[in-house]
């Protein structure tokens, strides 16, 4: 539950709750398992739900539901690999692995919950399609993670800049391979 109040700060003060959370740290393994993949899982049932919604198949709410988990669960792990790769020789600050996968985390945690909000809205009415920009911001809390990674400020802009388009692309990479693998999907 603790983290789902550090997941809400986030949106609304991110450099003050960046610092609370590196003040009071946790177990890694907890917060994967307690928090992050049962989130992951949540984003795949919103989409699934899609089937008494809207005019899909089973099977193909199957399949959006099990790319949408696959979408955040690979991306978790993959942005944990480059993000540490980043930041050790292209920021060239020494980050625990800890670090990292709570860094990686609450920020693929604040994209899964956009997710969430814009699937449940669209069950009911029509959006513009500039809501699906909405994950943007993301690069606001990034850029109030600073501290909280310890980014030189020399190096401040490559890193929200890099780091914002990597976990926008990297979960969407993920995205795309997957319809282009399934069929029926494109």
């Amino acid at each position: 539950m603790n983290d789902l109040k550090h997941l809400l700060l986030l949106m609304i003060f991110p450099e003050r709750t960046w610092q609370k959370m590196d003040k009071a740290p946790c177990a890694t393994q907890t917060f994967l398992n307690q928090f992050l993949y049962p989130l992951m899982g949540m984003t795949a049932v919103v989409v699934f739900l899609s089937y008494f919604f809207h005019d899909i198949t089973l099977s193909r709410a199957l399949q959006l539901a099990i790319i949408e988990f696959v979408k955040f669960f690979g991306g978790f792990y993959a942005l944990v690999y480059v993000m540490k790769y980043f930041s050790t020789y292209l920021l060239e600050v020494l980050q625990p692995e800890s670090r990292i996968k709570h860094f990686v985390g609450y920020n693929l945690g604040l994209y899964m919950l956009f997710d969430i909000c814009i699937s449940i809205i669209r069950f009911f009415i029509d959006v513009p399609a500039i809501v699906d920009f909405l994950p943007l911001l993301l690069a606001y809390v990034i850029w109030n993670s600073q501290k909280y990674m310890d980014i030189p400020e020399e190096k401040s802009i490559l890193y929200v800049v890099a780091t914002t388009i990597l976990f926008l692309a990297i979960p969407l990479t993920i995205q795309k391979t997957l319809y282009f693998l399934m069929p029926g999907l494109i």
